[in-house]
């Protein structure tokens, strides 16, 4: 399922070397990012809504049911036609 994170990854060095940091500096940022965000979802003891809630500013939020709808229709859509 990497897929459906790659883009977004990719996505956000375009972003950051656009703000000025250089690509191996965008890709270095983006892969720190990604790698304490995992740990800290995962291994906190937390709730995912705890964790969500660790950043006050959410600056896609208002896309967020969105990204859900589409994830749910185009996963499952799938699913549902390889399902046996």
């Amino acid at each position: 399922m990497p897929i459906y994170f790659w883009f977004q990854w990719q996505e956000m060095e375009a972003i950051a070397v656009k703000t000025g940091l250089s690509s191996e500096e965008a890709k270095k940022a983006v892969k720190s990012t990604l790698k304490k965000a995992i740990k800290l979802y995962y291994n906190s003891g937390l709730t995912p809504e705890e964790v969500m809630d660790l950043i006050p500013v959410k600056p896609i939020g208002e896309n967020e049911e969105e990204i859900k709808n589409t994830l749910n229709t185009k996963l499952l859509g799938l699913f549902g036609k390889i399902k046996p």
